[in-house]
């Protein structure tokens, strides 16, 4: 694609050499000849600082925020960032405006409510794209990892346009706070976006500078869709709601009356070990889905909500909750000696707090943890974890998670002193070990969660990640009990 082309996005003048652009990137270790290098501003480090490596390899153009020496075509522009997104847009040939496109938002429950729509989706007959914390999915097949929540604008536009190539009509996608504020999505406009929630967190360096900002990321999508989804019993969505454009139609889900979507009951299925029922105003019989806990119907509410908005029947609604399965959210593991085995990726002390309040309500004898705290975090994150696991836990086994460069047994024992002997626990700092240990304790009618990890399969420790999986362990402790008996 010529240069010129490319820059009909910017509605800029083209240099005169208009070359022949094969690709973009923003990494100058992937600048391949022909290709357009964006020198973009980050955290750390600024792209100009790479421009030399970026020619050496071969770049046939580069886009930068200021004007910079170098004898290559060169676009300057206000916002590099939102520029790289438009140009990949263009190169890419806008591969949103051949989909439907949903945005999903929130400080919880992305993840598990973007399953839930591609579910129905599914269910309703749409082969449907995926992009989110897991990676990006056609159906339910891994196209690649990601990185990402929400992929750099070159990488996400590439993967949308795989999708629609490979016969996708509609495409669900995570949107972080951060992907809005380094401007990742700035050049499609969805047919739908979801808010979920939104509670302090990513504020601190390299994140967010107070929640005030955090809250605008979040409300910026909302002016860059056609449709806007919101929880109505969330504090922030009035601020959010009232910075939409007119024009665009709101609709509101809650446990209030002045919800349009509104939830009249959250209970156990009895028919199914820590499933719930969703009753729903106006819908007759419950929605069934396989999954504990209220916040669990709220993100299935959410999921109704836009996927009715969008035309969906209610019979694939209901086909498509009652068999979703979401990689380390609540995920339950086959076990035959009594024992509820959970995976989840809990992983703060309000996301820990929720979960074991919700399997409380439960049948149960003991709820067991087992879970650690992420290494070069705020200690203050570890005390809440702590008080969390107290409040809600019967015994705490503490291990690793991802201590990065700080040793496992120092976040264990803050963790610990957080927990001031309201219960039982232990420290093995073995993760592996960690676990064995909690199964061994389990007795039939216990519940065993398993926090923090959930989808991951790495433990990071000291800048390298090693491979570690605790379906693996599970499987492994399981297997070798079926092979005693």
């Amino acid at each position: 694609m010529k240069l010129s082309r490319l820059l009909t996005s910017l509605n800029l003048p083209c240099p005169p050499e208009n070359p022949e652009i094969i690709g973009l990137t923003c990494d100058s270790r992937q600048v391949k000849p022909g290709m357009l290098f964006a020198a973009l501003p980050g955290a750390r480090q600024d792209g100009t600082q790479f421009l030399r490596e970026a020619e050496a390899n071969g770049a046939a153009a580069v886009l930068a925020g200021a004007p910079l020496e170098t004898e290559l075509p060169s676009v300057t522009v206000s916002n590099p960032r939102e520029s790289l997104a438009q140009l990949a847009g263009e190169f890419y040939c806008h591969p949103d405006r051949d989909l439907v496109t949903i945005a999903v938002t929130g400080t919880k429950g992305k993840t598990t409510t973007a399953h839930m729509i591609r579910d129905i989706l599914q269910a309703d007959g749409h082969k449907t794209g995926m992009i989110g914390t897991l990676g990006a999915f056609v159906g339910g097949a891994l196209l690649e990892e990601t990185g990402n929540t929400t992929p750099e604008p070159v990488t996400l536009h590439r993967i949308l346009r795989n999708m629609a190539d490979e016969g996708c009509t509609h495409a669900v996608l995570e949107v972080s706070s951060q992907a809005m504020k380094l401007g990742r999505v700035a050049d499609i406009v969805f047919d739908a976006a979801v808010f979920l929630n939104l509670t302090p967190d990513h504020i601190g360096a390299g994140e967010h500078a107070d929640f005030d900002e955090y809250r605008a990321c979040k409300a910026a999508l909302f002016r860059q869709c056609r449709l806007a989804v919101g929880n109505a019993d969330d504090p922030n969505w009035p601020v959010i709601a009232g910075q939409i454009p007119d024009g665009i139609p709101v609709i509101t889900f809650g446990e209030g009356k002045t919800a349009r979507m509104c939830c009249v009951s959250v209970a156990p299925d009895g028919a199914q070990a820590l499933a719930t029922l969703l009753s729903v105003a106006g819908t007759g019989e419950p929605y069934r889905i396989p999954m504990p806990g209220r916040f669990n119907a709220r993100n299935a509410l959410a999921a109704l909500t836009v996927c009715r908005a969008l035309g969906v029947e209610d019979a694939a609604i209901r086909e498509g909750l009652a068999r979703v399965c979401v990689p380390g959210r609540t995920e339950r593991f086959p076990t035959q000696n009594g024992v509820t085995v959970l995976i989840d990726y809990a992983h703060n002390g309000e996301s820990m707090r929720a979960l074991l309040a919700e399997l409380a309500g439960y049948p149960h004898n003991r709820i067991i943890t087992v879970f650690g705290a992420g290494g070069d975090r705020p200690p203050m994150r570890r005390a809440d974890l702590g008080r969390a696991a107290a409040q809600g836990a019967d015994f705490a086994v503490l291990t690793e998670d991802n201590p990065r460069s700080e040793p496992a047994e120092v976040i264990c024992l803050q963790i610990a002193r957080a927990i001031r002997g309201a219960i039982p626990c232990t420290i093995l700092p073995d993760r592996r070990q960690a676990i064995r240990f909690a199964l061994d304790l389990a007795r039939p009618g216990d519940i065993l969660a398993l926090l923090g990890k959930g989808h991951e399969q790495y433990i990071e420790t000291q800048g390298i990640r090693r491979h570690f999986s605790e379906w693996e362990v599970l499987e492994e402790y399981f297997g070798e009990k079926r092979g005693e008996g």
